[in-house]
């Protein structure tokens, strides 16, 4: 009894003590989750991607290997971040809101190879001392959203354009957390931004991502938005991403992602997995923009300090004329005209226009003329010489407009030739800066005579009267024909009305006066 009195206390004692000790285990794990949330996240699920989708509200696990399958990553650098920093948590704006009104860039839409050529005079390629990637201009003060992972670390920034010219810039702001970051371009103060739209997109939106993969400046892709909500910690957070079937590679982070649909920027292409190449990610600028205003809202003047490396601040000094980029320059012109053609309202070509030169005048009153009560089908634009010189090129090309006339429903075509000079501006970029037009000829003004007229009735009744007796003479019939006809002439007034009011028809009468006129 004595063993069993002993006994059961004890065993009463070790449950207690288990009890008591898995509660504590349990309660000190929420509280590990709650402080290592994402750390355990990433560890205890491999990385994988949660893939929300926003139709079918189910998660689809992506690879294990996605953080470092994911080949933006370049190898992280050793050392601190010396740019400026910020641990700002991901901020969210106003629906709908966009930078429309600070920009005169006005934007296509549907057709890709316009959205490009309007789109790409403000897509850059971002390069460090450390990797390259893409950035796109987002205000008036130069500044250039990208990745974070693209300017980490880097010693400098420097951006090249499409036409070969860099500029330096400086890391204005970049996040520890969310990988964006803001690189300005003092050089590109003034040029007008591409239009942004913080609206959150929708599961099926067509979409076109420009970018520099491998080196190779505006290369773009197409497809859609297949889901929203994509997330998974790596470097940094991801949320609320964009899947896209347009097809990102190497080079491609911190580039534009435009909504096709009403051809504003959506979004900034960062992720792609090699696993699934056809599959990539893109941050909504509804996500970040919160964010990159508070970068981008600052007025510090950019300095830099060189120190002895041989890079001079930038090269557009160093902008050159090239025969393939000016033609590739007026393909692109063309090809915004001949959206503005189809819209109908929108002026998209004078982004390649001289502000306040003649050609714009000019290039409006052309593409005006070309739409007054003409509805548009094609136009061919060739380009048929190039001559460079050491201020500005001229580039001749003859163009074939085809064209429904709407008051005769007749296909009619003008065909033009002209001479386009063109020089280099402070941005490095080639602008149009004066139109010559050396010839035009309009089929529609050259058209089939219409119905004869009574008055054209007439006069093709007096030319029958008088081819009418060439065919009658030979018969001889008679010296009386000519009898009927002069009483006919004569009869009907000569005798009755006075001279003045027929001086014409008797030329008995005006036989004197008309000598008088010619003497006075």
């Amino acid at each position: 009894m004595s063993e069993n009195k002993r006994y059961k206390p004890k065993k009463a004692s070790i449950k207690r003590l288990i009890i008591a000790f898995i509660l504590i285990i349990a309660v000190a794990a929420g509280i590990y989750a709650l402080l290592t949330k994402n750390d355990d996240q990433a560890n205890e699920n491999n990385n994988e991607v949660k893939v929300h989708s926003e139709e079918t509200k189910e998660t689809t696990k992506k690879p294990s290997k996605v953080a470092k399958e994911e080949a933006e990553k370049v190898v992280i650098n050793k050392g601190t971040v010396t740019k400026e920093t910020s641990d700002t948590p991901e901020e969210q704006v106003t629906e709908g809101k966009t930078n429309e009104a600070d920009t005169n860039l006005q934007m296509p839409t549907y057709n890709k190879d316009a959205i490009i050529a309007n789109a790409k005079a403000q897509v850059y390629t971002v390069y460090t001392d450390l990797q390259q990637g893409s950035g796109f201009l987002i205000d008036s003060k130069g500044d250039i959203l990208t990745n974070a992972h693209v300017a980490k670390d880097a010693g400098f920034v420097v951006v090249k354009n499409e036409h070969g010219q860099e500029f330096q810039g400086k890391v204005i702001g970049i996040s520890k957390k969310i990988d964006v970051a803001v690189v300005r371009v003092p050089d590109l103060a003034g040029k007008n931004p591409l239009v942004l739209d913080t609206t959150t997109a929708t599961v099926g939106t067509k979409v076109v991502a420009i970018g520099s993969p491998k080196d190779q400046y505006g290369t773009t892709t197409e497809g859609i938005i297949q889901s929203i909500g994509a997330e998974f910690v790596d470097e940094y957070t991801y949320s609320h991403l964009y899947e896209i079937t347009a097809k990102l590679n190497r080079g491609s982070s911190g580039g534009p992602l435009i909504n096709a649909e009403t051809g504003n920027v959506i979004g900034i292409n960062s992720i792609i997995l090699e696993d699934h190449p056809e599959i990539g990610y893109a941050i909504p600028l509804s996500a970040v923009m919160g964010l990159v205003d508070g970068w981008t809202a600052s007025n510090e003047t950019i300095t830099f300090d060189n120190g002895e490396d041989d890079f001079n601040n930038n090269h557009a000094d160093e902008a050159y004329f090239s025969e393939d980029l000016l033609k590739e320059n007026m393909e692109s012109y063309y090809e915004l005209i001949r959206q503005s053609l189809i819209n109908g309202k929108e002026n998209y070509y004078q982004s390649y226009i001289l502000e306040n030169s003649d050609a714009l005048n000019t290039a409006i009153s052309l593409v005006d003329s070309y739409k007054m009560n003409k509805k548009y089908q094609s136009l061919e634009a060739t380009v048929q010489s190039i001559t460079i010189g050491d201020e500005a090129s001229v580039v001749n090309m003859n163009t074939i407009l085809t064209y429904i006339d709407k008051k005769t429903n007749i296909k009619q075509t003008i065909e033009q030739s002209f001479d386009y000079t063109i020089v280099i501006d402070d941005f490095g970029s080639y602008m149009i800066s004066n139109i010559a037009i050396n010839s035009t000829v309009d089929s529609g003004d050259v058209v089939a005579p219409p119905p004869a007229t009574s008055d054209e009735e007439n006069k093709d009744a007096e030319t029958n009267t008088e081819a009418e007796p060439d065919a009658v003479i030979p018969k001889e019939d008679t010296d009386e024909a000519p009898v009927t006809d002069t009483p006919i002439l004569d009869t009907s007034g000569i005798e009755e009305k006075p001279e003045t009011e027929e001086p014409a028809t008797d030329e008995s009468n005006t036989a004197p006066t008309v000598p008088a006129k010619e003497n006075e």
